[in-house]
């Protein structure tokens, strides 16, 4: 969303269809389980688009906007549980 017309046209899909990318987080987690970028926990603009036609992606309705999904998902990273089993995860997914 963020990102300039002519880099999603060149990295994502050459024919640029907004409607084609997802619309909110549970559809991105349903269309890739595994995208989780660290702006997730650090940059609430990425979730604002800049182009027209594309609207921002909706955060789940736990959260009252981009900041409270990015303050609530970093907490919970930083959080003792999360903390003590990440080693675990991170074995998992990188082997």
């Amino acid at each position: 969303r963020p990102q300039p017309l002519e880099t999603l046209q060149r990295v994502v899909r050459a024919n640029y269809e907004p409607n084609e990318y997802p619309a909110t987080l549970a559809r991105l987690y349903a269309w890739s389980p595994d995208e989780c970028i660290p702006e997730f926990y650090s940059d609430p603009t990425v979730f604002q688009s800049i182009h027209g036609n594309m609207p921002d992606l909706a955060v789940p309705p736990w959260a009252r906007d981009a900041d409270d999904f990015v303050r609530r998902h970093r907490a919970a990273l930083e959080s003792p549980r999360v903390s003590s089993a990440l080693h675990h995860w991170i074995d998992i997914t990188f082997g």
